[in-house]
């Protein structure tokens, strides 16, 4: 089978898009040959020789015009040429990519995992002829077209647990992703305030991140200033943008992941957290049927917050363990890569 594959961006760095080199790598290997078209790409790819790429130019500073008429001509080129087209979360790539599915009869299939549903999910949703979402929640479109609920798409060979020291050593408290407002990383932080005012100084957190839009500068400047004016500087620290290559570690170190996100779809963060046995606190209400109750916190709630962060800290180290193995356990059997991308593929076969 020859699959056509849309996505933003292919760089295995990325902070943000680098694990969707890694997808390319897993279709790859159960597909005859895989196209792939995207946005941007790096120049180094690294990926199987059966892997064809091609890029509408932002990397070249191409501008919209010029990155348009450069997608139009490489979906003419290339929708002939495959069995099927699966267009990668943007359902603007299967506005444009629709049209060249009809005319050349290819199955256009779409990738969708947000809550937000806006004009281009309905007008894509003309063009579409079946849906894949990591959950229910996580497409929110009201549709007729055939809705696959497959999970997410998690390299459980690369997310995997390393031994925590749990005595002796700080307690490592971590968050991954974007910094943004309604990311809530203000209640981390007085959470640990306040664990510092009871005394309790050995939770450290780790901002893993960068902001994604220059209007979030601020917010970052005020976070950090938050941190300063309580004192927190060795409690709290902000790493910046880490390549996706590296990211692993963080969770493999942490022995609380904390996610605070209101995506309502499930956040690749926390399962990546999962699948390296550590210990999870999240608000996103689409874990809500996954994750037990004690794992799941309200935003903007600092004390809460505390007071989950300090049962976590008290549990046994047997119960920690055990714990940390269900957690792998959900995502070596819901969430993982390899088994999404059967699934993706057996949706073209059918």
């Amino acid at each position: 089978m020859t699959l056509l594959f849309i996505t933003r961006k292919v760089d295995k760095n990325d902070p943000r898009a680098g694990f969707v080199y890694y997808w390319l790598k897993k279709f790859a290997k159960k597909l005859d040959k895989l196209i792939v078209i995207c946005q941007e790409k790096e120049k180094s790819q690294e990926l199987p020789e059966n892997v064809e790429i091609y890029s509408f130019g932002k990397e070249m500073r191409y501008g919209r015009l010029r990155q348009f008429l450069v997608f139009g001509f490489l979906l003419w080129k290339n929708v002939r040429r495959v069995d099927g087209v699966f267009s990668h979360m943007m359902p603007i790539y299967s506005i444009f990519a629709g049209p060249f599915c009809k005319i050349f009869k290819k199955k256009l299939v779409q990738w969708y995992t947000h809550k937000t549903v806006d004009w281009r999910l309905r007008l894509a949703d003309i063009f579409i002829d079946e849906f894949v979402t990591a959950s229910k929640m996580s497409l929110r479109l009201q549709t007729k077209k055939m809705v696959n609920v497959f999970g997410h798409g998690i390299e459980v060979d690369r997310f995997v647990p390393i031994s925590r020291k749990i005595s002796n050593s700080k307690f490592k408290i971590l968050t991954v992703g974007r910094i943004a407002p309604t990311k809530d990383i203000e209640s981390m932080i007085k959470a640990v305030y306040e664990l510092k005012e009871e005394g309790i100084t050995d939770a450290k957190l780790t901002i893993v991140g960068d902001i994604g839009l220059a209007s979030h500068q601020a917010h970052l400047g005020n976070l950090k200033n938050m941190v300063r004016n309580m004192n927190l500087d060795k409690q709290v620290v902000f790493t910046g943008p880490v390549p996706y290559t590296q990211v692993s570690q963080f969770y493999q170190r942490a022995n609380l992941f904390i996610n605070l996100s209101d995506t309502g779809s499930l956040d690749k963060a926390v399962l990546q957290a999962m699948a390296c046995e550590c210990l999870v606190l999240t608000s996103n209400e689409a874990f809500e049927k996954i994750l037990s109750a004690e794992f799941i916190v309200k935003k903007d709630e600092p004390n809460e917050l505390s007071e989950k962060i300090k049962w976590s800290m008290n549990l046994a180290a047997e119960e920690k363990e055990r714990i940390g193995k269900e957690l792998r356990r959900e995502v070596v059997e819901n969430h993982n890569l390899d088994k999404l991308a059967d699934r993706i593929i057996d949706v073209y076969e059918l």
